[in-house]
């Protein structure tokens, strides 16, 4: 009964006040041929909002919480939403989560090109590339997730995964190259692929934030292509797959990259 009368006081407070506005963010990737989609991040925004509104009325606190934001207006409840003491709840931890973790990837091929630059050109390959056109994907990600996630609900270890992001590019593609550099990239978009999938499924089971739905489900399609893309180059480069490092190099990237999230979302 209190989430019924909740979640219709909810509907009532946060009509949208100003027109939405639209990006256009195409695709970076070469090999992609799907049309390019146009996301409406006051919508979004909107979406999100309202989500958190849902659950700030459903939290502890029970009949206070609702009898006062059924008297909020929209800027009343978004001032309340961006407030530094506002609670996180699981839609802002998860979105704190994706932006550390693409904040993470770009800088995976930053430390991997710098890398290169320190190793022989000839045994770089096409990996040079690969590294511009998927870290150019990544910022686009990253620009989205900046677009609908105010700095309030950034996680404050931002420099952290810069740094760790880098790290994890640079010393094994300095060390192994770019089998190195596949293997690792391959292991940490298996992460990246689960961990927007588990968050698109809770949201469409909710039916409440279509367009942010489509956004996760527009990142975690690129995501799947940069897993295949790593995998292909490591088929094609002919390299040896059974050597003894690389289960467990794959496992330690994506045991780190669970770690990592799960941090992101608390801090």
């Amino acid at each position: 009964m209190h989430s019924m009368i909740s979640t219709r006081i909810l509907h009532v407070v946060l009509p949208f006040k100003k027109a939405p506005s639209k990006i256009w963010l195409g695709r970076l990737h070469s090999t992609s041929t799907a049309a390019a989609p146009s996301f409406d991040f006051e919508k979004i925004r909107n979406e999100i909002l309202h989500r958190w509104m849902t659950e700030e009325a459903l939290s502890p606190g029970g009949i206070q919480t609702r009898a006062r934001y059924c008297c909020f207006t929209y800027d009343d409840a978004k001032r309340s939403y961006l407030h530094a003491s506002a609670r996180w709840h699981w839609l802002d931890r998860e979105l704190s989560s994706n932006l550390a973790g693409e904040t993470g990837a770009t800088s995976i091929y930053r430390g991997a090109r710098a890398a290169f630059g320190l190793r022989p050109p000839q045994r770089a390959s096409g990996a040079e590339e690969f590294c511009r056109e998927h870290m150019a994907n990544e910022a686009v990600h990253l620009d989205l997730f900046r677009s609908v996630v105010p700095e309030g609900k950034h996680t404050r270890l931002l420099p952290v995964w810069r740094l760790a992001g880098w790290t994890l590019g640079f010393l094994p593609t300095l060390v192994g190259g770019p089998k190195a550099l596949y293997v690792t990239v391959e292991a940490v978009e298996t992460f990246v692929v689960e961990h927007f999938q588990e968050q698109i499924q809770e949201l469409e089971k909710e039916q409440k934030c279509s367009e942010l739905t489509r956004l996760l489900q527009y990142c975690c399609e690129d995501e799947a292509h940069h897993k295949e893309d790593a995998a292909r180059h490591l088929l094609e480069d002919g390299s040896d797959l059974d050597s003894w490092w690389v289960k467990p190099w794959a496992s330690i990237v994506r045991q780190g990259s669970i770690i990592a999230a799960d941090v992101a979302r608390n801090i």
